[in-house]
């Protein structure tokens, strides 16, 4: 039995990274391999739609350093979007990830050209809630590659929860942590929550000179919570976030210089939930981890044929959030902030 190195996209997947051999049999069988993720908040949709198969003289590392071998011919395949029910069906078009701005990463495959299926966001028009086919039409007559994914609906926080001023206050000590709530839908399993932290640095004499921004990913891959009581579809999640991981972030991110005094002024939580596709995803790849695991690893798709994933997510924006008094006073007398000269 030989194995194929898999046409996989080496672009870094939102919540988790994977890297797996294929065991495969039969010489010269062509297998589609396909990667995307779709989200309403993109103005654009890409998809990977590629081709592996073994060669029995070439070594697949020899193959995958050429494109023609890993792409599919233009007329041999035709790439769709449309919703489970039918409605807004939309063809995507093959360009080039180089001139869209999207590189991928030196490797074992080749780079260039790096052909991606394209949609606008406003031709897709994707819908909160509802369930996406991608179909992959073959010229040859051979049956359609499919996959389905459902967007996750909009999240709300719960924490930090408004005061009698309607601001959220956020509060990091150098031994505490806050927390951060949020709800959402079924959709959504896997979540990643970013901190756009905005302050000002002054002159002594109060002039202002710049207003800076800083976007910190202060918790990766968080799992979903607890069923709401009241909704079976309906999840609440949250992520603590340690005072001392804010306070190192700070650290290495702003430079000390003691002619500045640095004023926080309002910030925004970005909370960004992935399909429940990540999770069976993740579960396959962790199911033969470690020194028990079997020689070769499950690999999850959720392809009707071939290998791959095609996932949703969805973002949410919380702005109006700061950070409160009893944090800037704890930041002047840590080791790690206090040279930062921030203010209140």
């Amino acid at each position: 039995m030989k194995k194929l190195l898999p046409i996989l996209p080496l672009l870094a997947l939102l919540f988790s990274q994977c890297s797996n051999d294929f065991e495969v049999t039969g010489d010269w069988k062509e297998i589609p391999v396909v990667y995307g993720i779709i989200s309403p908040t993109d103005t654009a949709h890409y998809i990977r739609v590629e081709k592996a198969f073994l060669d029995p003289e070439v070594s697949a590392k020899v193959i995958a350093k050429i494109a023609d071998s890993l792409y599919y011919p233009e007329n041999a395949i035709r790439v769709y979007l449309e919703q489970s029910n039918g409605n807004n069906r939309v063809q995507l078009i093959r360009v080039d990830g180089v001139q869209e701005g999207i590189t991928r990463k030196e490797g074992i495959f080749a780079t260039q050209p790096n052909w991606l299926y394209k949609v606008l966001s406003t031709d897709a028009n994707l819908q909160l809630g509802q369930t996406y086919r991608l179909v992959i039409e073959r010229a040859d007559g051979r049956e359609d590659i499919t996959a389905l994914t459902t967007i996750p609906a909009d999240f709300v926080i719960r924490k930090p929860q408004a005061g009698t001023n309607l601001q959220r206050q956020l509060g990091f000590g150098p031994s505490t942590e806050s927390t951060i709530e949020w709800r959402g839908d079924s959709n959504a399993v896997f979540f990643n929550v970013s901190l756009i932290i905005r302050y000002q640095e002054r002159a002594a004499n109060g002039q202002l000179l710049e207003t800076k921004t800083l976007n910190w990913a202060a918790a990766k891959n968080v799992k979903r919570g607890i069923v709401f009581p009241s909704n079976p579809n309906f999840y609440t999640s949250e992520a603590g976030i340690s005072g001392r991981s804010f306070y190192q972030y700070l650290h290495d991110n702003i430079p000390v210089d003691p002619e500045r005094f640095r004023y926080f002024v309002e910030s925004r939580i970005i909370v960004e939930g992935g399909g429940k596709e990540i999770e069976l995803f993740q579960e396959a790849a962790a199911a033969n981890a470690g020194i028990t695991g079997a020689e070769t690893l499950p690999t999850y798709t959720n392809m009707s044929e071939g290998y791959g994933l095609f996932t949703s997510k969805n973002s949410t924006v919380f702005g109006e959030i700061y950070f409160s008094k009893s944090t800037v006073d704890s930041m002047a007398i840590h080791p790690l902030t206090q040279q930062l000269n921030f203010r209140f």
